[in-house]
């Protein structure tokens, strides 16, 4: 037999390092260690060398890469399963002049259960800077595929102190990024005008006008930031479905002048 050159011997030589394995240990891609472990196995049958080393890392990496193109497989066919699922929610919390919204836990409460049949979670993390708030709805699937979405708002707000306009602020932000993350359509049913938030309905009466110019002057509050906040330029055309609104700030103003008289 001829014998062969060094050069041939040295090619003869990586082959049989990167040969396959033999048919008799066959090791499937749905098991990552046993194709790992095989791929492995085949580059250093030849021995431990630095191209056989290199082999392994890049054969990995490609691993890697298509394990994660699984992984974001699964992800998006569960994701489209979870959206014939999902119903489309109904507002049921009325905001005075700003229509009807679905509070943050009537939401999760509805697509919890959903949720979790295909195989999804749901974490938050929160950003703040230059005065807003920043909330991270961060949707996991159980291949290991995650995608996040973001949802800011401005801090701050009318409420009773800085802490509650913050949260309220934060839970607002968590709310909004949940929905556009799970593309969740709510939906504001009204039987009548009647119950439809969003329309302002009719002027409040004369003597009702009235009676709150006497109340904000006994305040001794600021007539024309009052109207402004009331969406008003006069008493007397401030709309009818302010009234709640209006009345119950002013109980509270009237409550806390009480209690700085004694």
């Amino acid at each position: 037999m001829q014998e062969l050159q060094p050069t041939q011997k040295a090619a003869k030589q990586e082959i049989v390092r990167l040969s396959p394995m033999p048919v008799s240990e066959p090791f499937t891609v749905d098991d990552p260690v046993a194709f790992v472990g095989g791929l492995m196995k085949s580059a250093l049958q030849g021995g431990v060398t630095q191209e056989s080393v290199a082999a392994v890392e890049k054969l990995v990496g490609l691993f890697e890469k298509m394990d994660a193109k699984r992984a974001e497989q699964k992800f998006n066919a569960a994701f489209v399963a979870l959206q014939s699922d999902l119903p489309v929610i109904v507002a049921s919390s009325i905001i005075p002049n700003r229509g009807k919204y679905e509070k943050f836990e009537d939401v999760m409460r509805q697509i919890g259960p959903l949720l979790t049949k295909h195989g999804f979670a749901v974490s938050f993390d929160q950003k703040s800077t230059d005065g807003r708030i920043c909330e991270v709805c961060t949707l996991f699937h159980s291949a290991g595929h995650s995608r996040s979405n973001e949802f800011t708002v401005r801090a701050g707000g009318r409420a009773d102190s800085e802490t509650q306009a913050d949260c309220k602020a934060a839970t607002t932000a968590k709310r909004n990024a949940l929905l556009n993350c799970l593309n969740i359509v709510i939906r504001q049913d009204c039987l009548s005008e009647d119950d439809d938030a969003g329309i302002e309905g009719s002027h409040i009466t004369k003597e009702k006008a009235e009676e709150i110019s006497k109340r904000v002057k006994y305040l001794q509050r600021d007539e024309a930031k009052f109207l402004k906040w009331a969406g008003s330029a006069t008493f007397q055309g401030i709309m009818s479905n302010r009234l709640n609104e209006i009345e119950d700030e002013l109980c509270k103003l009237e409550k806390k002048a009480v209690q700085g008289l004694k």
